[in-house]
């Protein structure tokens, strides 16, 4: 019922049925609980998808960082073919057998973390194969290096060369065993290797003469010497003063006559001078 304030207007009445009053009290109850409910469900929603969008981010990054470390890996492969060409190279010129690795780098990854651990277990394997490969030939060098100090490979002196080897008519005809080096009287003549002296005294025909044996079946001789600078057992390195050139023996004016024995059996010195070290392997091989 509805009443005015003053007495003039008139009253306003209706019924509302209790059914209704009910009704309209459920709906509220429900309207309410349906707009909280969604509520709740909406937060929990943007919160899975905050999530969502979180781990797809995270997703997106890690892949990018795979790929990144994809690169690299065939980076790594490359760098390890190379050195493993480079190393094989090397093992062919010192005449070693070449090294074939047994596992290799995968070319592709395919996003999985698996895969690119094992890669990276792989990696790790080559480069430690990679390492016995290089302290295998650190060795080999070493004794290269020692093989070569005891190896001639330089001038006893220079000068010019009055006779070769092998057959001749002057001065002497026959077999010339060695090479003779032109020098002026007293000029100081080295060791063309490592050795110690097998011989210094005179020998028929060639005078004073000086024999180094420097190991692995090679000596050298040095003929027609004016004087000695070493004795019988004395080690000389390579470059060592050993004695003087000098007219002795059946000569026909200063020079060294020289030569270079492999078992006893004199060879050509013109292969011995001026030699390095992949002359060298090849002489040895």
């Amino acid at each position: 019922m509805i009443i005015p304030h003053d007495a003039r207007g008139g009253t306003v009445s209706f019924k509302v049925p209790a059914f209704w009053v009910y009704g309209g009290v459920s709906l509220l109850v429900f309207a309410f609980l349906v707009v909280g409910s969604s509520l709740v469900y909406s937060s929990l929603l943007s919160r899975r998808l905050v999530n969502y969008y979180t781990a797809i981010a995270k997703n997106r990054e890690q892949q990018k960082m795979i790929n990144s470390f994809s690169l690299e890996t065939q980076k790594v492969n490359r760098a390890i073919s190379e050195l493993e060409n480079s190393d094989n190279e090397l093992r062919r010129m010192l005449g070693l057998r070449s090294w074939k690795s047994k596992i290799r780098l995968s070319d592709k990854i395919n996003g999985k973390s698996d895969n690119f651990f094992n890669n990276l277990k792989t990696a790790d394997v080559t480069i430690q194969e990679r390492k016995a490969s290089l302290a295998e030939l650190k060795n080999h060098v070493e004794t290269v290096r020692q093989r070569f100090s005891a190896t001639p490979s330089c001038w006893p002196l220079y000068g010019r060369i009055a006779s070769f080897f092998g057959y001749r008519i002057f001065p002497w005809s026959g077999f010339h065993s060695g090479i003779d080096i032109d020098n002026s009287y007293g000029a100081a003549i080295k060791s063309t290797a490592d050795g110690v002296v097998a011989f210094a005294g005179w020998q028929n025909g060639y005078g004073r003469t000086i024999i180094v044996d420097h190991g692995y079946g090679i000596s050298t001789l040095y003929g027609h010497c004016s004087r000695f600078e070493v004795k019988v057992g004395q080690p000389v390195k390579k470059g060592a003063v050993i004695c003087y050139v000098g007219t002795t023996g059946y000569t026909t004016g200063p020079h060294v006559h020289y030569e270079v024995r492999r078992n006893d059996r004199a060879v050509n010195p013109m292969a011995y001078l001026n030699m390095n070290l992949l002359t060298a392997c090849r002489i040895w091989r």
